[in-house]
């Protein structure tokens, strides 16, 4: 049985789950199986996808209603119960708010200027902790002619704060039209996702093996290192990666349209590709619509 094979079955298996709980799942044991390298031993110590349903169901089961997902009741408030040795991996996905990640002594999430039920957080069995903001667009009482001000929610602002040095499986970050930088934080990941619509992201200080940046029309700065593949699409948005590294040990492909992509010296704009003779363990895959995408790296 492949992989694929086997997720498919799994998924079958989960039927009785929710979507967002079979796909939680399931993007657990794909991250699973690509950390292994090894899917006829992931297989073996799982059992067939039948055995392995039965546990994730099971685990569903008895997730502690402190941990469940909640949306917020008021405009402003806090989510502070979750234990950080519980926290394997963080999946954020903000649409519009001002948001700030800095170093605190737990993981916590505060919000301002939110309606009841625009956001949600829990942590689930697999130990991702999720945060989501629901809202998806701005709200448009901001251009309300109303010289009383009393549009509400205009200005949404989270603070999500995480432990200094925190290790996690995966880091999932996910910016729609809103803006997100971190502060004085310190991340090491074995896989990240990035990505931004028409937002900004600003993210430092993190250290992460394979990875994915993609951009829309924003921008997305990332400070740091990455290892393995490394995936980055851009459309008509900057993608900004300051990396610590060894040049050498780095390959690189690309394919261009009207924009541009640069790795240190070598750089390629307008209409064509980037060939990669000889692909390293550590390599970048690169598209690049009209946008533009700089690389730079030193030791």
């Amino acid at each position: 049985m492949t992989r694929q094979e086997y997720l498919k079955e799994l998924k079958y298996e989960l039927r009785n789950l929710s979507v967002e709980e079979q796909e939680e799942a399931l993007e657990y044991y794909r991250g699973y199986f690509d950390d292994a390298d090894d899917d006829a031993e992931v297989m073996k110590e799982f059992g067939n996808p039948s055995q392995l349903a039965q546990s994730i169901v099971s685990k569903f089961a008895t997730v502690p209603e402190v941990s469940q997902k909640r949306k917020n009741d008021s405009e402003d408030g806090s989510y502070n119960s979750f234990n950080t040795k519980n926290v394997r991996s963080l999946d954020i996905s903000l649409g519009t708010a001002e948001i700030v990640m800095a170093t605190g002594d737990s993981f916590s999430v505060d919000y301002r200027g939110l309606l009841p039920g625009e956001i949600k957080c829990g942590l689930s069995p697999f130990g991702t902790l999720s945060i989501e903001n629901l809202r998806k667009i701005p709200n448009f009482n901001f251009w309300s002619h109303d010289e009383n001000g009393n549009s509400q929610a205009n200005h949404p602002r989270i603070l999500i704060k995480v432990p200094e040095g925190i290790q996690l499986d995966s880091l999932r970050l996910h910016i729609g039209a809103g803006s997100f930088i971190t502060k004085d934080i310190s991340i090491t990941a074995t896989r990240s996702q990035i990505d931004v619509g028409a937002g900004n992201l600003v993210i430092g200080s993190v250290k992460s093996g394979a990875s994915i940046f993609r951009c829309g029309v924003g921008n997305l700065s990332f400070t740091g290192s990455v290892e393995r593949l490394v995936k980055i699409d851009c459309g008509m948005g900057n993608v900004k990666l300051k990396l610590t590294g060894n040049p050498k040990d780095y390959s690189i492909a690309g394919k261009v349209g009207l924009g541009s992509i640069k790795f240190n010296d070598l750089k390629k704009d307008g209409i064509g590709t980037l060939v990669c003779t000889d692909q390293k363990e550590n390599h970048f895959s690169v598209n690049c619509g009209m946008g533009s995408i700089k690389i730079t790296m030193a030791q």
